[in-house]
């Protein structure tokens, strides 16, 4: 097994954007090994990607549920290129963006929210909105905190601020 470059090698490698694999393939190694040396570093390879698993975490606890078994639909990708989006990730390709456009645009023509519903075998359905959902794009789960600052931005549709919404929602 080849042995991976040094540390700016590997961090010009990450710049220039080549994937985690293209770089262990090109080593003779696996991705782990990359993964690990991005570890080392101290380098955060999919920090949009992460702090979307980290707000799905907040609603869904891994501990709660099995998020793993509901990840591979499409809703669910949708949502998570939707709040990459929402989170500014310069990273998504033109067909992700388009992706996350044709997910709002059918958010906001139905009048749908995304919601969980466990009994189907895609527990990923579009429910109507409901006064309490705002413009949060996900029905929350009830007895869970709401995220706030960007993290509730990133899981609500463009346009007025979420959080003066929601406050209008609870104190009515």
């Amino acid at each position: 097994m080849t042995k991976l470059p040094d540390n700016e090698a590997l961090r010009r490698y990450f710049r220039q954007g080549l994937s985690d694999k293209e770089i262990a393939e090109a080593f003779g190694c696996t991705v782990q090994a990359v993964n690990a040396r991005y570890a080392e570093m101290n380098m955060q390879r999919m920090p949009y990607s992460n702090t979307a698993t980290a707000i799905l975490e907040a609603a869904w606890p891994r501990t709660e549920f099995d998020r793993s078994k509901f990840s591979r639909f499409n809703r669910a990708k949708d949502l998570a290129t939707f709040i990459r989006w929402r989170l500014g990730d310069p990273a998504l390709t033109p067909r992700q963006l388009e992706r996350a456009e044709r997910f709002t645009a059918h958010l906001e023509r139905h009048g749908f929210v995304l919601a969980l519903d466990w009994a189907r075998d895609n527990p990923w359905v579009y429910v109507p909105r409901e006064p309490t959902d705002g413009r949060l794009v996900i029905r929350w789960p009830e007895g869970r905190e709401l995220p706030r600052g960007p993290h509730l931005e990133a899981i609500s549709l463009p346009g007025a601020s979420v959080e003066s919404e929601i406050a209008m929602v609870v104190n009515a």
